[in-house]
């Protein structure tokens, strides 16, 4: 039960680091969405991390990390991005799929796996899905904008996929299988603002996105 607990901990802290990456603010609400949990099991989890100074939840009930929870926020997500990484450029795992079975596996690493993976990998600048790895040096690059934020015509090379995207096995194999995919380029064939969709275009044929999706896929004009 306590091994479960914990994990259930490494979970939130997770999200949490992911969403604040959003820079926007976060608050019970989002966590209940994201963890497709109840609002009653996400007020005892979050009482638990303020507990043990984690995080700290303001007048206006919005979440950040302490010091010590960004800290453990940045080395869980390092560790299960190393995963991905292993799982997707070593033995082969579908790209749609890494995510999935990174959270599963990630949990029973040691500090010392952790670190023999990362050098056996090279140590990595970035998951398979193009997120940097936790830390100052590790940066998307300046001139990268969400996939919304172009224009028709516009020549783009796909950077990131945004982490909350990864939660959906189904829309990453669309994705994967559509090339849109960090280091692929298309170009913006169509924008409709009517019903809120980009075309993209690409020697691999066309695909539609509605802006929603968009907005959390990152890339730079070639």
């Amino acid at each position: 039960m306590k091994e479960r607990a914990s994990v259930v901990v490494e979970e939130y802290l997770q999200v949490i680091y992911s969403l604040l990456s959003e820079e926007k603010p976060i608050k019970a609400v989002n966590l209940t969405k994201r963890l497709k949990s109840s609002p009653s099991t996400v007020h005892a989890t979050l009482s638990r991390l303020q507990r043990d100074r984690m995080v700290k939840i303001d007048d206006k009930k919005e979440i950040t990390l302490t010091a010590q929870g960004l800290a453990k926020a940045e080395k869980l997500t390092r560790r299960h991005r190393l995963v991905e990484s292993f799982l997707c450029n070593t033995l082969g795992i579908s790209w749609h799929e890494v995510h999935h079975h990174a959270h599963i596996l990630e949990h029973g690493l040691t500090p010392l796996v952790e670190e023999k993976l990362a050098e056996f990998l090279g140590f990595p600048d970035a998951c398979p899905h193009g997120t940097p790895m936790p830390g100052e040096h590790n940066r998307l690059p300046e001139n990268t904008n969400s996939l919304d934020g172009f224009i028709v015509g516009d020549e783009i090379e796909i950077i990131n996929i945004g982490e909350v995207l990864e939660e959906s096995i189904e829309l990453l194999k669309f994705l994967q299988e559509k090339h849109i995919k960090p280091g692929k380029r298309h170009h913006i064939r169509e924008k409709t603002e009517v019903t809120k969709t980009i075309v993209l275009g690409s020697k691999h044929g066309t695909a539609t996105l509605p802006y929603d999706i968009a907005s959390k896929i990152g890339a730079i004009k070639c």
